[in-house]
């Protein structure tokens, strides 16, 4: 019942209803490394005109991805240890999920697990 189905009928759910909230976890997840990469873009404008310091493209990944681990790991301390809801929860998992599926190890309850998850690859 819960799942798409072409079949007619009362039960019959659109497929809009089973893309839409696909979408919308791409768009929160487009949104996050947006807003991300435009704070540390502003930060690293800031350093090269104030302080005159231009970083390298190596340095520059680097802050990327710690700035990509600190949201997540935000993240998961919002949905376990401060929200608590199951909706929420929900929301973390199937936001992160798409990126760190492609770490071959990563543990079933990774939500719970306190590490770095996002890498080079």
């Amino acid at each position: 019942m819960g799942s798409c189905t072409a079949r007619p009928g009362p039960l019959a759910r659109p497929l809009d209803t089973c893309v839409r909230p696909k979408l919308n976890v791409l768009r929160l997840l487009l949104q996050i490394l947006i807003s991300e990469s435009a704070y540390l873009i502003w930060i690293l404008r800031c350093e090269r005109v104030i302080q005159e310091h231009q970083p390298s493209e190596n340095e520059i990944r680097a802050r990327w991805l710690r700035a990509i681990n600190t949201r997540l790991t935000n993240d998961k301390i919002t949905a376990t240890q401060i929200k608590r809801e199951k909706e929420f929860t929900n929301l973390i998992l199937n936001t992160w999920e798409q990126v760190l599926n492609k770490q071959q190890d990563l543990p079933n309850d990774w939500l719970f697990i306190c590490e770095v998850l996002v890498g080079r690859r």
